[in-house]
């Protein structure tokens, strides 16, 4: 008598369409991208103060001096676009909060909403200037006229638009999540509200500074010398060896000011002797 194998069932049906590359997709509640998210979180709040502090207040003197600063932002910015490329495999839920796992579905979802925004984020600007850079240069002023510098600055604030995930990935985060179900309510609004507080300081303070470089177009003795609110603080009240925000190394005394007079408008105190003096200081 002859025996026939049975056909083997496994290996001839061909997978349901939406579960075509379900191996290569990444789901929300996988541990090992909850750590990643919450790696990454400590990643954008560190832009989050850093980009504003960099422009704004230290016009990238420390990109342009310090290899550890410069070392710090190859790391985060490489991070940036190795997130940007695992959007393109990351499940999410649709507007009926129905969990997407098609990946050809995914990928065209991403390519088509944030894909150019973060693309642009993670590009290497920190590289590009210092590649630019003249090995023999000692001031800053001559980095920072050459073509492409200011716009390599501009790239950088892109990187502030992963805000609008800052949620998302608080709540995909372990330790977040684990952390903000044993407080209480109370604390959870006080948390809210000091972090905010804080944040929206440090950015007004950072665009303080910021407009008296746009007016005198230099961090260096030149700040003293044009007409904005840091030349007529110095002229009125500068100290010898006390606090001078005048040159591209003193962005930490520069910082100081501008959050001294931050926290002054923010708190209706007065401005005492930091004051607007030019027509686009008084209007901010």
């Amino acid at each position: 008598m002859k025996y026939n194998k049975p056909p083997n069932r496994t290996s001839t049906a061909p997978p349901h369409p939406s579960l075509q590359g379900v191996q290569y997709v990444l789901f929300p509640y996988d541990p090992r991208i909850r750590r990643w998210d919450s790696f990454f979180l400590i990643v954008l709040s560190y832009y989050c103060f850093s980009i504003p502090y960099m422009i704004g207040v230290s016009g990238g003197y420390h990109m342009y001096k310090s290899k550890w600063w410069f070392a710090v932002n190859v790391v985060f910015n490489t991070v940036f676009f190795v997130d940007t490329i695992m959007q393109f495999f990351r499940a999410y839920r649709d507007e009926n909060d129905n969990l997407v796992y098609n990946i050809r579905k995914i990928a065209w979802n991403y390519f088509t909403t944030s894909f150019a925004f973060n693309l642009i984020a993670s590009f290497p600007s920190a590289v590009l200037v210092w590649a630019i850079q003249s090995p023999d240069a000692s001031d800053p002023d001559d980095l920072f006229e050459r073509p492409g510098v200011q716009l390599f600055a501009i790239i950088d604030m892109f990187k502030l638009f992963r805000l609008v995930r800052f949620k998302s990935l608080a709540k995909s985060s372990g330790v977040i999540e684990t952390w903000w179900e044993r407080q209480g309510v109370a604390k959870i609004m006080l948390i809210k509200f000091i972090f905010g507080m804080v944040l929206i300081s440090h950015w007004i303070a950072c665009f303080w500074s910021f407009l008296a470089f746009c007016q005198a177009k230099t961090f260096g003795p030149g700040l003293g010398v044009q007409t904005n609110w840091i030349s007529n603080w110095y002229n009125s009240s500068y100290v010898a060896g006390g606090i001078n925000p005048i040159g591209w190394e003193n962005d930490i005394d520069r910082y100081g000011l501008s959050l001294f007079w931050t926290i002054q408008s923010l708190t209706s105190i007065g401005y005492g002797n930091v004051v607007p003096v030019t027509t686009a200081e008084v209007g901010l």
